[in-house]
């Protein structure tokens, strides 16, 4: 076939309404190929501009969601370090307070006694001294600042403040512990180290007013414990209402941006069977110009 034969057939076909059905429907067939390869019916503004705005609504309020999620991680991390540390703290207490009751019955040396609450007494302090992430726990808003001495002396600061975050929508928590520094207005290093006194002191009244003192100490933070409990609650019913509120907008921006896998086949079938139908118009068109051509 001439040149000039095939450009006035293409044009035939181009201009004549066989073949722009033709282009239609190939566009058509394609597009719903497409959308079963990916399984999405929305991809660019242009294939549905008032649901691809939608879409894009949910996915802002579902990155809003997540960056709740990860702040609810975070703090997690930190009241679930804070409650290791305070179990730490009242299991101390509870065994310096068997020191000093087997102290104050005789039974072994009380010298002994007093050294085994002295190394108590310095795992109190690494246990106040802790951190999470590079900040200290019992520091209040002060947490690049150690809250004790190594001496054990309490720290000059401030450590008192409560550090208060929003982890959901409308939903704020105190996530530090504070007062774990003191036990009934004594630090917890002191109150550890007057039990060692009284015990090397042989005094038997001292004995018991520090044992006492170390009593207080166990219910002290047996109470800190449940009140760190109870934001570690509260967190974990702030992230499983976050995490019902994702799964919800997930499905309702599925429902606007993914296909109905029947439908589309249901679809498919019928554009195929369209575009069938264009091809055998537009051959027929195709032989009638080679007809009228020559």
């Amino acid at each position: 076939m001439s040149r000039a034969i095939q450009s006035a057939l293409t044009r035939s076909v181009a201009h004549g309404s066989p073949g722009r059905q033709l282009g239609r429907a190939r566009a058509a067939v394609d597009t719903l190929n497409t959308q079963l390869a990916t399984g999405m019916r929305i991809q660019k503004p242009s294939d549905d501009p008032s649901g691809f705005n939608q879409a894009k609504g949910i996915t802002r309020l579902q990155e809003r969601l997540a960056q709740h999620q990860r702040g609810i991680s975070a703090a997690t991390l930190w009241t679930d370090q804070t409650q290791i540390e305070l179990n730490a703290l009242s299991e101390i207490f509870s065994t310096a307070k068997e020191a000093g009751l087997r102290g104050s019955n005789g039974v072994i040396g009380r010298e002994e006694l007093a050294i085994q609450v002295e190394s108590l007494r310095e795992e109190a302090i690494d246990r106040l001294n802790a951190t999470s992430n590079g900040e200290y726990l019992f520091s209040g808003n002060e947490t690049k600042t150690a809250p004790l001495e190594a001496s054990g002396a309490i720290a000059a600061g401030d450590f008192s403040g409560q550090r208060q975050r929003e982890v959901a929508p409308g939903v704020t928590v105190t996530l530090n512990t504070t007062g774990a520094l003191q036990v009934d207005g004594v630090s917890t290093p002191d109150r550890l180290q007057a039990l060692a006194d009284a015990l090397r002191s042989d005094d038997q009244a001292a004995i018991s007013t520090a044992i006492e003192g170390i009593d207080a100490g166990v219910d002290h933070y047996i109470r800190l414990g449940g009140l760190n409990g109870n934001t570690v609650r509260t967190l974990q019913n702030a992230s499983a209402m976050i995490e019902q509120q994702d799964n919800v907008l997930g499905e309702r921006r599925a429902s606007i941006e993914e296909i109905d896998l029947a439908e589309t086949l249901s679809a498919l079938q019928l554009r195929q069977t369209g575009l069938e139908a264009a091809l055998r118009a537009t051959a027929a068109s195709m032989q009638t110009s080679l007809v009228n051509y020559l």
